[in-house]
């Protein structure tokens, strides 16, 4: 009696292990469709395959985080299609395999609360991460302030990579891969920087157009009211803004400059002998205001500058 109740326990135990074993070929061969790429849903496999031709980049990670589990987030910048095969790497491998092939895409592994909203906006985290990376820090851990939130920064990456794990699994912290194109983030701020730039100066050309309509709409009594005015105004800002005026002129293309000047010489010989004179006049009494030394310092800056002048007309 006690052999046979033997031999049933044993049977039971072997059916129950079957049964066991058959639940984890099961769980192994899910339909890869179906796969889940929640982190809690296990570790997935180790590494990844794939041989593709000019398929989209989002679709190939998309892949990868099917393969192995992970939690793949991408930034809605990454585009573009590519062709590649790779046979049981790593995912970090592939990861870096596809940002090379693809030449627009970056990848970083962080560590996230597991409830943090940031999982489910990839373009905040990435710009967050992008704002952070920004930043130039020395090793430091702040473990305490008023606000009570705490940080930690580390240049020493053996450091980091011994504890990342244990500290993510005792904080219990969720490991995502962040994909980015930070190049075409760079290019669209430069583009809206050189965009603003222009309507900047398109705000400027106009304000000073209808400045001129008004000015050339006025009598003689209130131009010569609206000069001093504005000579007024130019004295209250201060020498500032005259050596902000001199110094674009300085730095503004050369022969460009050239024709203005020209053509401010037609004008000036297209006025009334009476007009030009009086303009003469002024520029020799305000040469005659000068002191000594600064009518003398400036005499040294055109001789100097007319030497330079001649130096290059001799090495041409």
């Amino acid at each position: 009696m006690r052999s046979m109740i033997k031999r049933v326990l044993a049977l039971a135990i072997c059916l129950l292990l079957m049964a066991l074993a058959g639940g984890v070929w099961a769980a192994a061969t899910t339909e890869p469709g179906k796969t889940s790429s929640d982190p809690a849903a296990g570790t997935g496999a180790q590494s990844v395959s794939i041989d593709v031709k000019e398929t989209k980049v989002v679709e190939i990670l998309d892949s990868f985080a099917k393969q192995t589990k992970a939690k793949i987030l991408v930034e809605s910048t990454v585009a573009g299609q590519v062709s590649t095969t790779l046979t049981e790497v790593s995912l970090e491998k592939a990861l870096t395999a596809i940002s090379k092939t693809s030449g627009k895409m970056e990848w970083r592994k962080l560590y996230l609360a597991a409830d943090s909203d940031l999982i489910k906006q990839p373009d905040r985290l990435a710009s967050t991460v992008r704002l952070m990376s920004g930043f130039s820090f020395p090793s430091l851990i702040v473990a305490g302030s008023s606000t009570g939130k705490i940080v930690a920064h580390f240049d020493d990456k053996k450091g980091v990579t011994a504890a990342e794990d244990a500290a993510a699994k005792t904080l219990g912290m969720v490991k995502v891969y962040l994909v980015t194109n930070d190049a075409a983030i760079a290019a669209k701020a430069k583009a809206d920087e050189k965009k603003e730039a222009n309507e900047a100066l398109d705000k400027y050309v106009k304000m000073q157009q209808d400045q001129m309509d008004a000015f050339m709409k006025m009598t003689p009594e209130q131009r010569e009211k609206a000069i001093l005015a504005s000579m007024d105004l130019m004295e209250r800002v201060g020498p500032e803004y005259m050596g902000a005026a001199m110094e674009a002129l300085a730095n503004s293309d050369p022969a460009a400059l050239q024709q203005r000047m020209a053509r401010q010489t037609e004008m000036l010989l297209s006025m009334s002998p009476e007009a030009r004179r009086a303009m003469i006049r002024m520029g020799i009494q305000s040469q005659q205001a000068m002191s000594p030394e600064l009518r003398q310092l400036l005499e040294e800056d055109a001789k100097a500058v007319t030497d330079e002048i001649n130096a290059q007309k001799g090495g041409e």
